[in-house]
């Protein structure tokens, strides 16, 4: 267990949850009980947003075990999608939630919603926030990049000498330390040294940044923190 913002690490739907409120026009369906909407407050009074993250919650009682808590599931997910409107959506269950097994990528599917539905496989009790936000991350390039990435052993073409090189930062989250103010001194950086910086994700990103093939045009990524760089973590 590590150490996050003023807390200890929580579990990785929270990790989901920062990578959504990170985003532009992402919204997450979290399948979860009354208890479970706390996560708000991080993001509320720790870091201090105006808003309240792109969040729904099912919201389910325990009365309602007894009933059919998968069309619970379904009507949160459609009516989040008319509500809010968003590009992409991510959906899941808190470890409350996933003991009763809906399968919320499952019930997403079958709604048929005209945008990408991303469903997410987070193991909360094998797993911690960090590798959740992580593991969000990869599942969103994946389902929104991968159509378009070209096939393994495709070579690039080469950059044009009269271009500036560039590059992406991929990993700087809501809820993140300094996350914001590493991102302004690293561009400035990135920039003196003549570099131009294409794609911040997930932090101010939405779903048409990264499926618009941008990611793959930069040369190379920059590690923001070096010590765990290697495992291609989120950091906290």
């Amino acid at each position: 267990m590590q150490l996050t913002v003023w807390t200890y690490e929580g579990p990785p739907h929270v990790g989901a949850m920062r990578i959504a409120t990170a985003m532009e026009g992402v919204h997450y369906v979290l399948h979860a009980p009354q208890g479970d909407t706390y996560a708000d407050l991080l993001f509320t009074m720790i870091e201090r947003r105006s808003k309240r993250p792109p969040v729904t919650y099912t919201t389910f009682q325990a009365r309602d075990l007894g009933s059919d808590t998968a069309q619970l599931f379904k009507n949160a997910a459609k009516d989040a999608f008319d509500r809010f409107a968003p590009d992409a959506m991510l959906v899941g269950a808190s470890c409350t939630a996933e003991l009763i097994q809906d399968d919320p990528g499952g019930l997403a599917r079958a709604l048929d919603l005209p945008i990408p539905v991303v469903a997410l496989e987070l193991p909360s009790y094998q797993k911690k926030e960090n590798w959740g936000a992580s593991e969000t991350l990869y599942q969103l390039v994946r389902a929104l990049a991968g159509p378009s990435a070209p096939p393994p052993g495709v070579n690039r073409p080469a950059r044009d000498p009269n271009e500036r090189p560039s590059c992406n930062l991929l990993g700087p989250t809501a809820l993140g330390f300094r996350h914001r103010d590493d991102v302004q001194e690293i561009t400035r950086l990135l920039s003196v040294l003549g570099i131009d910086v294409k794609i911040v994700a997930p932090l101010g990103a939405n779903p048409a940044d990264i499926a618009g093939g941008v990611l793959a045009a930069a040369q190379l990524r920059p590690a923001l923190h070096q010590d765990r760089a290697d495992r291609g973590q989120c950091d906290p």
